[in-house]
């Protein structure tokens, strides 16, 4: 029953990052490969088994799992870190390639241990479910998860780590096609506050099927704990938003989020295909206030009735939301473009390529306008707003695309899936985005493996921090040059077999506990050495190779410091060595313009034989010189007489190091 969706590829190419941001960004459809390869948005071909090398991970892993899919956008609250440093943790969970044993995973941290062991594939439930979501109201765990067909399940657990686990059901409104009805509600997310609940959840995703004119409704829940029965009453659903059918044609799971800090609860839609508003309570769901964000430029969008041909940028689906202390709500979402030149196939397209991600908060103005290039990354950073964008990770002015890279589906942006948490006047957050180059997966083909990102505000958004990589590994090797390798004539086996390098793995999915405990922010993700979510038959997410569940803890102040992505570049990693210094740094280029030479400037800690290139913005080599550098200052000359006017990138590289610097040449 997942949203229907089509994967929209970009012809991207080996080029610097100012480039690359403009190719992925075009407006010109013919750069577009509009050919409808996926009927999900996240089915794939089965990538080739290979045995992955299994290198150290500095990471714990808690729990595996069969399901390749942790949601369709959004995260749902997933984990509590309680005050007393103890730890619970939930995620979608199957014990094998069979769907039937689907649930919700579950693993607790008692202070010194896990409970359960890191190769658990068990669930919580006495029945299929999927997508639960977890709250705790004193030492009592409680999570919401759907049967995919009549109601959620609620497990309650009156004593945190005791796995005692009793359950009921919350049957939704009946949904209607106006010959039959379904009482179904999907992909639920829910937080507490003191006895109270609040969760929103989907009414039926079947076509046809209407709750107050609108194909897969969300509602919103409040419910009331009674700890001394383990009981919970719930009250009648609302429609969120208060929305009509007018405004919203249909939701999208998991395109939403949901957060509170005592009376004030805050929830966020952040569909590609609505308006992103946000509803907002000061009186622990009484009464609601909603905010437009930004006005969709399609109102009423529906697949089966809108064309979309200009592509606007609209939000991905992917989002959070958190609430400080003041009660004010602070929002990120993904960013990425549609494209619906077929209103008869039930599908859309979305671009995978587009590199941004939206912080707001509601001391800002809401977004106006409502045309094709109001959210476009560009333009919403020239007004002021912070936009995320992909880290250059080896250092070499820009992060790159490799030409013929493949992106696989996770239904959003290249940089999305975040996740917020607030301590006082600072903010975390979490995220995840497309590797920068050579960073990517290598089977029978070229695949970009996302990576576990973060950074974080002192001021309550106002500036931020530098960009962390919560994700990577000082164990695993990287090979820098694929050109080498093919030219050499090996193959993946061979460069398995010789050690030369160790896939990093895909690490998506990002669920961080909502507290920060003495200092620390905890968090889970899924690490899969194939990139990607594999789909099977019947929309079924099962995967031939099990993933990890990854547990991972960070002083929070080391947030913006800790693997500092200026400081892991390319040029550090050494075959079977791992990280060392850069050797070379502080280039500097006079004149810049230059007109008929240019000279470099680069300072060395060793004496080297440096290969100097220089290169132009489709990334094709220009100029190519072997030198040597000695330990301390170094200048090399360079004509740039027969350069035409333009961009140039100059980059120096020894097996210790790599520099690089852009030169405009007159």
């Amino acid at each position: 029953m997942m949203k229907k969706l089509l994967l929209a590829f970009v012809a991207l190419f080996m080029i610097n990052a100012i480039f690359a941001q403009e190719v992925v960004k075009t407006r010109n459809l013919n750069t577009i490969a509009k050919t409808k390869i996926i009927t999900n948005g996240r089915e794939e071909a089965a990538p080739m088994q290979v045995n992955p090398i299994v290198r150290a991970n500095s990471h714990n892993f808690i729990g595996t799992t069969y399901y390749d899919l942790q949601t369709n956008g959004s995260m749902s609250q997933r984990m509590a870190y309680h005050s007393d440093g103890k730890i619970s943790a939930i995620w979608n969970t199957n014990a094998s390639t069979s769907s039937s044993t689907r649930g919700t995973g579950y693993n607790y941290f008692n202070g010194s241990s896990w409970i359960n062991d890191a190769a658990s594939t068990a669930r919580i439930e006495n029945t299929r479910t999927g997508w639960g979501t977890l709250a705790t109201i004193g030492d009592a765990e409680i999570v919401a998860a759907h049967n995919g067909t009549t109601a959620l399940v609620i497990s309650v657990n009156p004593q945190r780590g005791s796995g005692n686990w009793t359950y009921s059901t919350l049957v939704g409104p009946n949904a209607s096609t106006g010959s039959s009805t379904s009482t179904c509600l999907l992909w639920p997310n829910m937080v507490a506050n003191g006895n109270t609940l609040h969760l929103i959840a989907c009414t039926e995703s079947d076509a046809g099927y209407l709750y107050n004119g609108i194909h897969v409704c969300l509602l919103y829940y409040r419910g009331t704990f009674d700890p001394t029965t383990n009981t919970i009453t719930w009250e009648a659903p609302r429609v969120v938003g208060n929305v009509t059918a007018s405004e919203v044609a249909e939701f999208s799971g998991d395109s939403y989020a949901i957060a509170c800090n005592g009376n004030n609860v805050a929830i966020l839609n952040a569909a590609s295909s609505t308006d992103v508003f946000l509803w907002k309570s000061t009186d622990n769901g009484d009464n609601f206030t909603k905010t437009t964000i930004f006005q969709h430029p399609y109102p009423g969008y529906s697949e089966s009735t809108t064309l979309v041909l200009d592509t606007p940028y609209v939000s991905d689906g992917s989002c959070a939301v958190a609430v400080d202390n003041s009660g004010m709500a602070h929002v990120a979402f993904g960013l990425t473009r549609l494209l619906n030149d077929d209103i008869t196939d039930g599908k859309y397209s979305y671009f995978p390529g587009v590199t941004g991600m939206l912080y707001w908060n509601e001391s800002m103005n809401p977004i106006a306008g409502s045309t094709a290039s109001t959210l476009d990354p560009d333009n919403l950073e020239a007004a002021g707003y912070t936009i995320i964008k992909r880290a250059d990770l080896n250092n070499d002015g820009g992060a790159y695309f490799a030409n013929g890279g493949d992106f696989p589906g996770y239904g959003c942006g290249g940089v999305s899936m975040p996740q917020l948490v607030i301590d006082g006047s600072n903010i975390y957050l979490v995220y995840t985005e497309w590797l920068d180059w050579p960073f990517l997966m290598v089977t029978d083909e070229v695949a970009y493996y996302r990576g576990v990102f973060a950074q974080k505000s002192t001021d309550n958004g106002a500036t931020w921090s530098d960009v962390s990589w919560l994700s990577y590994s000082k164990e695993a090797y990287y090979i820098d040059d694929w050109a080498w390798a093919q030219d050499t004539g090996y193959t993946l086996s061979d460069l398995q077999d010789l050690n030369i390098f160790y896939n990093e793995a895909d690490c998506v999915f990002p669920s961080v506990a909502p507290q920060v405990v003495n200092g620390k922010l905890a968090m889970t993700w899924q690490q899969d050495y194939f990139a990607g979510c594999e789909i099977k038959e019947n929309n079924v997410a099962m995967a031939e190779n099990p993933s990890n569940i990854t547990f991972f803890t960070i002083d929070a102040d080391e947030i913006g410091t800790f693997n500092k992505t200026d400081e892991v570049s390319q040029g550090l990693w050494q075959v079977e060595v791992g990280i060392v210094d850069n050797t070379l740094s502080n280039m500097k280029l006079y004149p810049n313009p230059a007109t008929d030479n240019v000279n470099i400037l680069i300072a060395s800690k060793e004496n080297a034989n440096a290969q100097l290139n220089i290169f132009n913005l489709m990334g094709q080599l220009v100029y190519s010189e072997n030198v040597a550098v000695a330990e301390g200052n170094n200048l090399v000359r360079v004509s740039t007489s027969n350069l035409q006017a333009g961009v140039y990138m100059v980059n120096i590289k020894t097996n210790a190091g790599t520099s690089t610097q852009k030169l405009i040449v007159k």
